[in-house]
């Protein structure tokens, strides 16, 4: 019967909350193309992300099978049967097996709805410590120094970050304090992680979901490059994957994509020194737009 609505399901598939955030976009694009009568439901691990998405009609966790039946048809999104995700852009290993192509810069925009109000504290750095893969973690003592660098010149910092268990990665992802500076790992809730992330002058990070909420503010964010080609976990601002970011690179191009060791060298050569992230790090900390309300000269 014309006009009637059909209901139809999102199943995504993946665990981690970056990759959730990476599918946004592509759920906006489905959400486009299927029109007025058909409205979009979820299933996820991360309800809490698509509360207020008004792209989707309903939110349901991942487990609450049962409820499948309700649905004309399932989109199966994040389906890592079809393309080697290590090899591919994120935002295109989840839009191309649905159906609708590679997403242009302009769709690739990332976008976070915050339930909470903002009750978050203005600092000029804002810093993410997570330990996961070595392929993509720095090493504590690294940030300590970049963080007592940022200090001593007059700058205040914030660590955010939250202790979580991956059971597809089977492993713990960390986020540790710094001395100095001013701990709110594990004390915030990811609706003020944003707006902690959102309201400081400069945010730096590893590869990591962290990384990809960045990219739902319009703060400058430095990100620290890993064994994966930093294009394929781009986020996308403004039609522009360097609009207010900069991938601080090392002294590798062979990008092996492994995660716990190197296949040619052993260690991972692709992560960039601290002299490499401080000489970003500095260059940043003196642009005049930046939001640093406390400031002293960098020699």
């Amino acid at each position: 019967m014309s006009g009637q609505i059909e209901k139809y399901s999102i199943i995504l598939q993946c665990e981690g909350m970056g990759d959730c955030l990476y599918a946004i976009p592509v759920i906006k694009k489905l959400h486009s193309i299927v029109g007025a009568n058909v409205q979009l439901s979820i299933f996820t691990h991360h309800p809490e992300l698509f509360r207020k998405c008004p792209y989707v009609n309903k939110v349901h966790h991942i487990t609450e099978k049962s409820e499948y039946s309700k649905y004309a048809k399932h989109i199966i999104l994040f389906d890592t049967t079809k393309l080697p995700h290590f090899l591919v852009d994120t935002y295109d290993f989840i839009s191309i097996p649905a159906g609708i192509g590679e997403l242009s810069f302009r769709e690739k925009q990332l976008e976070y709805f915050p339930v909470e109000e903002d009750k978050s504290e203005h600092f000029d750095v804002v810093i993410n410590t997570s330990e996961t893969w070595p392929s993509r973690s720095w090493p504590i003592e690294n940030w300590q120094k970049l963080a007592d660098y940022i200090l001593s010149s007059g700058y205040s910092v914030a660590v955010v970050g939250k202790d979580t268990y991956s059971k597809h990665d089977q492993m713990w992802k960390r986020s540790l304090p710094l001395k100095g500076c001013t701990n709110l790992t594990n004390k915030l809730s990811l609706d003020q992680t944003y707006y902690t992330i959102k309201n400081c002058g400069l945010f730096i990070t590893c590869q990591n979901g962290l990384s990809v909420l960045s990219g739902a503010t319009d703060t400058e964010v430095i990100v620290l490059d890993m064994s994966i080609e930093w294009s394929k976990r781009a986020i996308y601002r403004n039609e522009d994957p360097h609009y207010k970011v900069t991938y601080v690179k090392g002294n590798c191009q062979l990008y092996c994509c492994s995660s716990f060791e190197c296949p040619v060298y052993g260690e991972f050569r692709c992560i960039p020194t601290v002299e490499q992230v401080l000489e970003v790090v500095k260059i940043k900390l003196n642009f005049k737009d930046l939001k640093i309300y406390q400031k002293s000269n960098i020699n």
